[in-house]
């Protein structure tokens, strides 16, 4: 209980909270946090809607550009006109693949330093370091450690309908206003090659260690109060984007994509999967009561044919989906590096390109153990990173061929508009800092909607995927969440988990941070506060009933898909 009055006291002193929360890297699941009592209720309540209440005052003497109404973009694909229940007559998989560094001459020295072999940086005072707000001094980089990429896998099923493309990013997050300027270019370059694509998708795999492409680690207190003018007068807002990293990451993400839909090979397709739960060492762990996970590192593998024997000389494909956060080198690190997935694929060598897709992450992170042994050799956070990246690859390499996957895509995207209730994300949208796809919903003051989106899609006869634009409960996916009795709002909250809304009882994954960053979507009956201290997933989390727009919207699209 003492911890309960603390925690209220500090929601009511503490406006930094408006200054965010770092995601930090989780190890094992949290106990439950204990139902407050009616008076830390209202203590909890009263301080979080002061504190809403001074952001949203500030909100609406800000200026905005944002418009009064919403026109649908072209970039918005809404997919495959029709589902297919069985594979096309003589189908067959096609599969590409091309990758990347996201990292421009000039921002790193050429020559590494002699004694860690990393790259000073050398670049402008603009670009920053992603994953965490930093009001003031603000993070740079210092040195790039590894790389920070974009690979794209393309799939086609052979049955005319167009092929769906993937880019996984080195990012801590990517908006829908970046995910449809990619998608503006790579149209573009598809038309002029006569590129047939039903499907252009952008997940993020959230590191923390990677240059800014969100916006929000730029001058906070400058954005809020200056970016009005720079608005106003048609000049650039301050962000924590630098401009020219932006667009050289459209347009090589683009070209890549259009790369691997150009260099798609027919072969066939392959999937498996280990139970992380039930391993002797578990890889991930849940932060947040109750533990519930996707506990599952899953691998489809292709490979190209040639006259009914695998292609002499060819390259597999691995597209691998596993749910943990990537901050083994920490919150807000001034490195740059691509986190455990960089070391995965060094790990994988020349045996395969390798593509990871994050899943349900909600606050769940890398889990290690090491042995009294390991802790002696693994010195520093970037061994143990290596470390876990080489115990993840071999996992992929011991999976086996797999089961052969039919040929059979389908694909269908829906967007849905959600109401901005997070003060914070409100400031961050109307100053600027993060590009958002929204309008105001009235004439006066600055009630804003997001514009955002999720997808459904079927792989084969027994595989499906919901697109996540954020980071999504699990519990969302699988079931499990809290009653009434243990929830934190002490309600119920009943609901048909999306891994039921599928066709045919398949086995459905996430493909998280996908085509948007709107947030955390957590189950509603567990919301805390926006501002509670420790509240990491609610001050992230646009609207307290997220969950129920992506449920709604989700559920509309396995409907369409279900009818004749």
């Amino acid at each position: 209980m003492k911890k309960q009055w603390k925690r209220a006291i500090s929601v009511i002193l503490c406006a930094v909270m408006l200054c965010g929360a770092a995601v930090l890297p989780a190890h094992a699941a949290a106990e439950p946090d204990e139902q407050p009592s009616a008076l830390m209720r209202l203590l909890y309540n009263a301080g979080d809607a002061a504190i809403r209440a001074v952001a949203r005052g500030l909100g609406n003497i800000l200026y905005t550009n944002l418009p009064r109404k919403y026109t649908q973009d072209p970039a918005f694909l809404p997919g495959m006109d029709a589902f297919l229940s069985e594979p096309a007559q003589d189908a067959i998989w096609s599969v590409g693949y091309a990758s990347a560094s996201l990292i421009p001459d000039g921002l790193f020295a050429a020559t590494p330093d002699p004694e860690t072999g990393w790259r000073a940086y050398i670049g402008p005072d603009d670009v920053f370091v992603g994953g965490q707000i930093v009001p003031f001094g603000l993070k740079n980089p210092t040195w790039l450690v590894d790389d920070q990429r974009v690979r794209v896998t393309a799939m086609d099923d052979g049955s005319g309908r167009g092929a769906v493309v993937f880019a996984s990013i080195d990012a801590y997050a990517i908006t829908a206003h970046d995910v449809r300027a990619i998608r503006k270019v790579a149209l573009e370059l598809a038309g002029a090659k006569d590129l047939e694509i039903a499907s252009i998708n952008v997940s993020a795999m959230h590191q923390h260690s990677v240059i800014d492409t969100l916006g929000m680690n730029g001058p906070l207190i400058k954005s809020i109060f200056l970016n009005n003018f720079r608005i106003l007068f048609g000049c650039r807002p301050f962000s924590g984007k630098n401009k020219d990293f932006m667009e050289n990451l459209h347009i090589t993400t683009a070209r890549k994509m259009i790369e691997a839909v150009e260099g798609m090979e027919e072969g066939k397709l392959f999937y498996s999967e280990v139970d992380g739960a039930a391993l002797e060492q578990d890889f991930t762990g849940d932060g947040r009561y109750p533990d519930v996970r996707d506990t599952k590192l899953r691998r489809f593998r292709f490979v190209p044919m040639e006259g009914g024997l695998p292609k002499e000389g060819a390259k597999e494909t691995w597209l691998v989906n596993m749910a943990a956060h990537c901050t083994m080198l920490g919150a807000g690190p001034t490195t740059v590096s691509g986190d455990y997935p960089y070391y995965i694929e060094q790990a994988i060598g020349e045996d395969a390109n390798f593509q990871l897709i994050q899943g349900a992450q909600l606050d769940i992170g890398t889990y290690t153990r090491w042995t009294p042994e390991e802790e002696a050799l693994l010195t520093d956070q970037y061994m143990r990173c290596e470390a876990y990246g080489a115990r993840i690859a071999g996992l992929l390499n011991g999976m086996g061929g797999g089961g052969e996957v039919a040929p059979l895509l389908n694909v269908r995207h829906g967007e849905y508009h959600m109401q901005v209730q997070n003060p914070l994300h409100l400031l961050l949208f109307l100053s600027g800092m993060i590009d958002a796809v929204g309008y105001r919903r009235n004439l006066i003051g600055h009630a804003l909607n997001l514009v955002t989106e999720t997808g459904y899609m079927e792989i084969g006869d027994d595989l499906a995927v919901v697109f996540g634009p954020g980071e999504i409960d699990p519990i969302l996916v699988k079931g499990g969440g809290m009653g009434a009795n243990e929830a934190w709002t002490g309600k119920d909250y009943a609901f048909t988990p999306m891994g039921q809304m599928v066709r045919g009882g398949r086995d459905l994954m996430t493909f998280g941070l996908t085509n948007d960053h709107s947030g955390y979507y957590l189950v509603p009956n567990d919301f805390k506060n926006f501002l509670l201290p420790g509240g990491n997933e609610e001050i992230n989390t646009v609207n307290p009933e997220a969950a129920t727009y992506l449920l709604q919207t989700f559920k509309s699209l396995t409907d369409w898909a279900k009818a004749p």
